[in-house]
């Protein structure tokens, strides 16, 4: 009797667990992307004054910037496309603000991804993942701003 009782108590409390872990799981991993094309970009600066305010205090801009949607203009320095992915640097090739492109947006805007050369001035938004000592300050997710 007395087992019967506590066999009941552990099926409850496992199937609560195991309803709340599907619960999260769904959560946590079936949520939407980010449309970075859609989202009103929190900032706008241009390359230089990123660098600059990531050269001066990375800890504070990273605080400012950090996964926020920046809407970023400057001149490109480089573009390399490789597997479907574009990434492109702006204002100095070596240590300037590194922007990449997902596939899926270079694939569906191929013509005009196609104008963007070394020496264009471009205005795009992405989100900013903060600061590298071999990149610079990156953005991923990045979209043209027309």
């Amino acid at each position: 009797m007395r087992m019967n009782k506590y066999l009941k108590i552990f099926l409850f409390l496992f199937g609560i667990g195991l309803i709340s872990g599907i619960g999260v799981y769904l959560y946590v991993f079936h949520k939407p992307h980010r449309n970075i094309a859609k989202e009103k970009s929190a900032f706008q600066v241009t390359a230089i004054q990123l660098l600059d305010e990531f050269s001066s205090d990375e800890t504070a801009t990273y605080a400012k910037y950090g996964n926020q949607v920046l809407e970023v203009s400057g001149n490109v320095a480089d573009v390399s496309k490789s597997e479907g992915v574009l990434s492109i640097v702006l204002e100095d090739a070596s240590m300037g603000v590194t922007c990449a492109f997902d596939s899926i947006y270079v694939t569906g805007n191929s013509d005009l991804l196609k104008n963007i050369s070394t020496g264009t001035s471009v205005k795009l938004k992405g989100q900013c993942d903060g600061y590298d000592m071999i990149m610079g300050v990156v953005l991923t997710r990045c979209v043209l701003v027309e």
